[in-house]
């Protein structure tokens, strides 16, 4: 079973059946709670992880508390590699969002399968590139988008096809999505609040649902 989780992620899809054995051995299955962090901003990057099942979130925050998520990742993500690679200290925290299920592999084990294998240094370098390029974009919206506008792009991303609608079932409360977005929580319940009014999204129990295309401004 590990071995077919571990064959799944884009980052090992290189590695042959015997590779894919010898690490499914190595790497440790441990379960974090909700609201567990399970690396944090500043520590040393000792270990890298794999989401089996559940959810995490990476976010920085500062020393008076405030936070800024850069992500939500699930089943399949890798997280803690670029300190594993780097040698320096962690530069995100990494906080599970529910019950979720890791695989741990420490830097030791790491650095022996890159040296074995040529083609998983090639797909390190890919998912790096890909992580660079995404916090590029990232911080282009920051800088240059509206809140209106990063709010919706964030929605759309969500969002996913379900007979013909389009549907956000991930809980993104609208605390979350300030810190995603970079905004205060009131500003995000005010167009989401005006979404709503305005015949965009439908809240439903569990979900929600975007009725038709949102307005490119605000």
């Amino acid at each position: 079973m590990t071995i077919d989780i571990l064959r799944q992620v884009t980052l090992f899809s290189t590695l042959g059946d015997n590779e894919l054995q010898a690490l499914a051995v190595l790497a440790r299955p441990i379960t974090a709670q909700r609201g567990e962090i399970i690396i944090s901003q500043g520590s040393v990057g000792d270990a890298l992880y794999v989401v089996i099942g559940g959810r995490v979130r990476v976010y920085v925050s500062d020393k008076d508390g405030k936070e800024m998520v850069l992500a939500l990742e699930g089943p399949s993500a890798v997280f803690g590699e670029i300190a594993v690679l780097d040698g320096a200290v962690r530069s995100a925290s990494i906080a599970a969002m529910e019950q979720t299920e890791l695989l741990k592999i420490s830097a030791d084990d790491f650095f022996a399968l890159l040296e074995r294998n040529t083609e998983l240094n090639r797909s390190v370098i890919q998912s790096l590139a890909g992580r660079i390029r995404k916090l590029t974009q990232g911080a282009q919206g920051l800088a240059l988008d509206s809140v209106y506008r990063r709010l919706t792009a964030r929605l759309q991303e969500c969002a996913v096809e379900e007979n013909g609608e389009w549907v956000i079932t991930e809980r993104l409360t609208h605390q979350l999505l300030a810190d995603m977005i970079g905004c205060s929580r009131e500003m995000v319940s005010r167009i989401m609040s005006d979404l709503v009014k305005g015949g965009y999204i439908r809240i439903e129990p569990g979900r929600w649902v975007i009725e038709r295309k949102l307005p490119a401004d605000y």
